[in-house]
């Protein structure tokens, strides 16, 4: 793992963690950073690590009660969440919730769409999981979705909203504001440079200036404005 000082612009080599893992998904819950599930090289990986900043060492924490891989990850009220992803048999609508005080995983209400690559932001205490794909499929490009729902913690239920304007998986999401941004990610032929943002009071999306670049799996975060700097 690397770290990036902010006011230097440098990277930071830090301990690595104990199992090797790539798809795997991050998110920082109460501070500790958390690195879950994902796959080795060799099996599809329900292990979950959290990175402690005063040891500066990795450390287990409870296993999920199944393996993913490209799975969404979020927080919401406190815990954090597993969404979808694909386990080697098939992509997955089964959802997860730990809990760091109890150090246990609970099973959540499953999405209407098994959804591998999923990407997944939080808005107004709702979790929101869109795009993704269903594979194997013959027609790579029918496998994947453009619709989006909504899990409301409360009710413990799942809610179809407003789809995105094109099919997609391993898209990218975060919240930018009031706003949710989908940036990215592959319709089963090409790398997509689109970017849509969703209002969830209106329940809209909109198109907005697209990437450079096409990209899929790209991560993203925003990044609060820096005050400028006084020379004097």
């Amino acid at each position: 793992m690397e770290c990036l000082d902010m006011e230097s612009g440098a990277w930071t080599q830090l301990s690595p963690m104990n199992t090797h893992r790539h798809g795997l998904g991050v998110a920082v819950l109460g501070g500790p950073l958390y690195a879950v599930g994902g796959h080795d090289g060799w099996s599809y990986l329900n292990t979950v690590e959290r990175w402690d900043s005063v040891t500066r060492q990795w450390n287990y924490v409870a296993p999920m009660q199944g393996q993913r891989c490209s799975a969404g990850v979020a927080v919401l009220g406190g815990k954090l969440y597993a969404v979808g992803g694909r386990d080697g048999t098939s992509c997955l609508r089964t959802v997860e919730c730990y809990d760091p005080h109890t150090n246990k995983w609970t099973t959540c209400a499953q999405m209407a769409r098994r959804r591998g690559g999923v990407g997944v932001a939080v808005a107004n205490g709702y979790l929101y999981a869109m795009g993704g794909q269903d594979a194997p499929a013959n027609n790579p490009a029918a496998s994947r979705f453009f619709c989006v729902e909504r899990y409301d913690p409360g009710s413990d239920t799942w809610t179809m909203v407003a789809s995105l304007s094109s099919k997609r998986d391993a898209v990218a999401a975060c919240l930018f504001g009031e706003h949710i941004l989908a940036v990215g990610g592959y319709d089963g032929n090409h790398y997509l440079k689109n970017v849509e943002q969703y209002d969830p009071i209106t329940n809209e999306w909109l198109s907005i200036a697209p990437l450079i670049t096409g990209r899929a799996g790209a991560c993203i975060v925003t990044v609060a404005n820096q005050p400028a700097q006084n020379d004097n």
